[in-house]
């Protein structure tokens, strides 16, 4: 799960990270929390969640079909899988709310599944979900 491109895994994940912050919070940066509460909800997510996802199963699927697209996907619709039942027994959002919210979180999961992969380090896919999870907690 880490590995020796470490540095290189870090900035693409920082890289990546603040693309999902922008784009989510559209370019608005004023009004964040700054809140422990809030940066340990984000860390601890991200990490637990890139641990299992990217640095487990995608590493698991990478070493027994190396270099397939499907793998990604794998762990894109394991993450749309998890996030299923609180979106839709907790928030009950629309259907066009529900759609777009698994789309980003499907997209999210293969992206930072293909950081983790393309690095050979996990770093980088966490760095990436905190930038997510910031924007969306924050």
């Amino acid at each position: 799960m880490f590995g020796k491109k470490r540095l290189s895994s870090l900035l693409i994940g920082a890289f990546i990270g603040t693309i999902y912050f922008l784009v989510i919070r559209r370019l608005q940066i004023s009004g964040i929390k700054w809140e422990i509460n809030v940066v340990g909800i984000v860390m601890a997510t991200a990490i637990t969640e890139e641990l299992v996802f990217s640095g487990f199963i995608a590493g698991y699927l990478e070493k027994i079909r190396k270099g397939k697209w499907t793998n990604y996907l794998i762990v894109g619709s394991m993450v749309i899988l998890m996030r299923l039942p609180i979106l839709l027994f907790v928030f009950k959002p629309d259907l066009s709310e529900t759609v777009g919210v698994l789309l980003v979180a499907g997209a999210s999961g293969v992206i930072n599944a293909w950081i983790r992969v393309r690095t050979e380090d996990v770093s980088g896919s966490i760095l990436a979900r905190m930038g997510i999870n910031l924007a969306v907690l924050g």
